[in-house]
C-alpha cells in the first residue's frame, strides 16, 4: 500500500516570524535610507553655496564689488517682483555661473506662497561692512540697486528642517536675514547676538534633522564676537 506524500507548507508561527523579522529590517532600514538622502542633500546644498560664493568672488574681481542687491531670491514673493536681481547679475551679461541653483530642501515650510516659480532658491545678501539697509543706499532693494561698492556678503538655504532661522521668528532675538545684512542694527558683542548665532548654523551633530540654516560668508568679515561665531560654525 503506497503512503500519500505529506503536504509540505508554512505554519502560522513560521509565517508570523518572518514577518516580524521584515517588520525589524525595514524599521532599520528606512530610518537610515532617509538620512542618507539628508546628508545627500547636505552636501549638495555646501557644493550650490561654494559655487556660487566662487562666482561672486569672480563678479568682485571684475567689478571691484559684490553683486549690488542685498536680496537675490525668496521663497513667497510674487511673479514679476524683481528680487531675484542679486542672483541675475552672476548670469548676464556675464556668465559667472551658468545658471542658479534651487534648494533640494525646497521651500520654507512657513511661507504662504509655496507654488511661487522663485520657490526654493538661495537667498542672497550683501553689502558694505558697517553700512545696512538704515543707510541711504547702502544695501541693494529689488528695485534701488547699491550706489556704493559691496564688500561682503552672505549666503543661506532653511536646511533640512525647512525652517529659515534668519528671519527673526522665535527664539531669535534679532532678525538676521539677507534684508538686513550687514546686520548694523545688531549688537554683535552683546551675549543675546552671540547666543543667536550659536543656534543659527545648521549642525549635523545635533541629529540629521535640525535646527539652524546652512550658511556661507564671503569678503569682508563683520567685526563683533556674534560674528565670530557665524563665520566659524558656517561652511566653507
Amino acid at each position: 500500500m503506497k503512503l500519500q506524500d505529506k503536504k509540505c507548507g508554512f505554519t502560522l508561527i513560521e509565517l508570523l516570524i518572518v514577518v516580524a523579522i521584515i517588520a525589524i529590517l525595514a524599521a532599520i532600514a528606512i530610518p537610515n535610507f532617509l538620512e542618507a538622502q539628508t546628508r545627500a542633500k547636505v552636501s549638495r546644498v555646501k557644493n550650490d553655496l561654494r559655487t556660487l560664493a566662487v562666482a561672486e568672488e569672480a563678479y568682485f574681481v571684475d567689478w571691484n564689488s559684490y553683486t549690488k542687491y542685498d536680496r537675490g531670491g525668496d521663497d513667497w514673493i510674487a511673479p514679476g517682483v524683481p528680487w531675484l536681481e542679486g542672483w541675475k547679475q552672476l548670469t548676464t551679461p556675464i556668465a559667472y555661473t551658468t545658471s542658479i541653483p534651487r534648494d533640494p530642501f525646497g521651500e520654507s515650510r512657513t511661507t504662504p506662497g509655496a507654488a511661487e516659480p522663485s520657490a526654493a532658491l538661495y537667498e542672497l545678501g550683501t553689502g558694505a561692512v558697517g553700512e545696512g539697509p538704515s543707510a541711504p543706499q547702502a544695501s541693494g532693494t529689488p528695485d534701488r540697486p547699491m550706489q556704493r561698492a559691496a564688500d561682503s556678503f552672505m549666503m543661506s538655504g532653511n536646511g533640512p528642517d525647512r525652517l529659515d532661522q534668519t528671519n527673526g521668528s522665535s527664539p531669535n532675538r534679532y532678525t538676521w536675514s539677507e534684508w538686513n545684512y550687514p546686520y548694523v542694527n545688531i549688537p554683535m558683542d552683546h551675549n543675546n547676538a552671540v547666543e543667536d548665532a550659536l543656534g543659527l548654523c545648521y549642525d549635523p551633530t545635533n541629529g540629521t534633522i535640525s535646527r539652524g540654516d546652512m550658511l556661507r560668508f564671503g569678503g569682508q568679515k563683520i567685526p563683533g564676537r556674534a560674528m565670530d561665531v557665524l563665520y566659524g560654525a558656517a561652511m566653507k
